[in-house]
């Protein structure tokens, strides 16, 4: 028997018990029947919304049932369970063909026991608890709007301020960071770029990085600090300073926004932002900010040679690092002429703090690779020849399978809805009632079918996909070793079928993995 106890403070604002409540309500009905559940019996999600059910302890709990640990879950009321309508009924669902009990102290007047009581109603109950959650989260935004629109809103940590403890609407320049903001915009307006900057910190200064910087403050005021820590200055930080017109004594709010519950928050446009000057002291001028600005630009169009079409690396995402082992980023290499190159990623990120230079020109890695190639294929005539490489369509297949899975999903939740709707029909006889259920149900009938049909035809297209790709035939690596050395710049797709990994050194050594250990074949 297990206890199961959730709460949000983001949604619970009103009329919620604490978990401490909860526990005991839930203790309080297991000895009135004569059953004894102790406190390691109890999975307790704590400031976690209902609304998804990718909840740790829950998710623990669950598969605990499954697997036969328990046959009774008991919880304070049905919104502890969940606040995601379809998802709750399915949940229901499962319960019952397991014949594992669901019990609910404090649901639809009494006490709900899922295998043993009639559940009429219960659609209409799952319902209305979405429905909350839903309101929560738009009174939240609502909220957060005017504050943002007003100026009363200041979220997140700027690096080089600190926020006020009486008013937090307020910043004042932490003197310490001051001098790294004034020399990052310094050195870019001199000419040095972002990667020479992080060398100069790295090397000569000591200012903390902005995530070191936040952990220390959170350490102050006795907090943890959940992000990832980085020592050394990489060159998206600099980006971040050198990009942010909060340097300027500039306030700007409403950057972004969520659409949907737990949903991701997606970037507005500048013309949607709240901006309020002199909202605070400025670090830098904003003629210093423009300035970079126009800089930064202005290197964005020299690097770009044909309009803004963005350059295609024939070997990205197969070469790493000899030396440190990270992967490698494609470059543009401009001595005499631009040529496309690549070079390790921890050198351009961090400098010669991490790494070495590794720049090396495509043209030149493709004239190695050929020159292996032909002497592999010289040694091993024989096993290359009946070796028989099938076309990868691992990515295709996995989005199908997954595609399948929310379809499934969503005809089960959908099923599971139909059935609550007959029966919430069938059970009232007020004519008034029965339009409010029906009305009620043909919104969530609605949005499952249209999410239904869309996936149909996600499925559909995949499925035509993966049927061009089998009648493609099988080709031995002979064929694809052949090709690469005959064209001029071989395609992605043959290259993927050959080539593991490409390992390039310091010293302008380049290893070739093939995808099949031909020794061994």
């Amino acid at each position: 028997m297990y206890g199961y106890c959730r709460l949000s403070r983001d949604e619970d604002k009103e009329n919620y018990a604490s978990i401490e409540e909860q526990k005991r309500i839930i203790k309080d009905y297991a000895l009135s029947r004569n059953w004894i559940i102790e406190d390691k019996d109890f999975y307790i999600d704590d400031n976690v919304s209902g609304y998804t059910f990718n909840r740790p302890e829950f998710t623990k709990m669950l598969e605990r049932v499954k697997g036969g640990k328990a046959d009774v879950v008991i919880a304070k009321d049905l919104s502890r369970i969940g606040r995601n309508n379809g998802k709750v009924l399915v949940l229901i669902d499962e319960f019952k063909n397991m014949q594992k009990n669901l019990i609910l102290v404090s649901e639809m007047g009494g006490t709900y026991d899922v295998l043993n009581d009639r559940d009429d109603t219960i659609g209409i109950t799952t319902w209305f608890n979405e429905r909350y959650v839903k309101d929560c989260s738009r009174k939240t935004r609502d909220h957060m709007y005017s504050k943002q629109k007003t100026g009363r809103l200041v979220m997140g940590n700027y690096y080089g301020y600190v926020k006020d403890k009486e008013d937090v609407t307020k910043l004042y320049v932490d003197e310490e960071i001051r001098p790294a903001i004034e020399l990052i915009y310094k050195l870019y307006i001199e000419g040095l770029g972002r990667k020479k900057i992080c060398d100069i910190l790295n090397t000569k200064y000591h200012y903390p990085t902005p995530s070191v910087y936040y952990r220390q403050k959170h350490l102050e005021r006795g907090r943890i600090y959940k992000h990832p820590v980085q020592e050394l200055w990489s060159t998206y930080m600099i980006s971040n300073i050198l990009n942010n017109d909060v340097y300027t004594g500039r306030l700007r709010t409403h950057k972004k926004k969520t659409v949907s519950i737990r949903g991701r928050a997606i970037k507005l446009p500048e013309e949607e932002h709240f901006v309020f000057e002199n909202h605070h002291e400025a670090i830098i001028s904003k003629e210093t900010f423009e300035l970079a600005q126009n800089i930064r630009k202005r290197k964005v169009l020299s690097k770009t040679t044909a309009g803004t079409r963005k350059r295609i690396y024939t070997f990205s995402g197969l070469v790493r690092c000899g030396d440190c082992g990270f992967g490698v980023s494609g470059i543009t290499i401009t001595r005499k002429q631009a040529q496309k190159g690549y070079e390790c990623s921890q050198y351009r990120t961090y400098g010669k703090a991490r790494c070495k230079c590794h720049e090396i020109k495509e043209s030149d890695m493709l004239i190695h690779l050929k020159e292996f190639l032909k002497f592999t294929k010289k040694q091993y005539q024989n096993e290359i020849s009946k070796i028989e490489i099938e076309n990868k369509m691992q990515n295709k297949r996995a989005n199908h399978e997954k595609i399948e899975f929310e379809l499934e999903t969503l005809k089960a939740e959908y099923k599971v809805l139909i059935n609550q709707k007959i029966r919430d029909l069938t059970s009232s006889t007020n004519e008034y009632q029965k339009q409010m259920i029906e009305n009620t149900y043909q919104e969530l009938e609605s949005e499952k079918t249209t999410k239904i049909e869309r996936l149909q035809q996600l499925l559909g297209k995949e499925e035509q996909e993966i049927s061009q790709e089998k009648i493609k035939k099988l080709k031995t690596a002979m064929e694809y070793f052949d090709e690469i050395i005959a064209e001029e710049m071989p395609s992605r797709y043959v290259l993927e079928n050959v080539i593991d990994r490409i390992w390039i050194y310091s010293d302008k050594t380049i290893k070739f993995d093939l995808k099949v250990n031909i020794e061994k074949s």
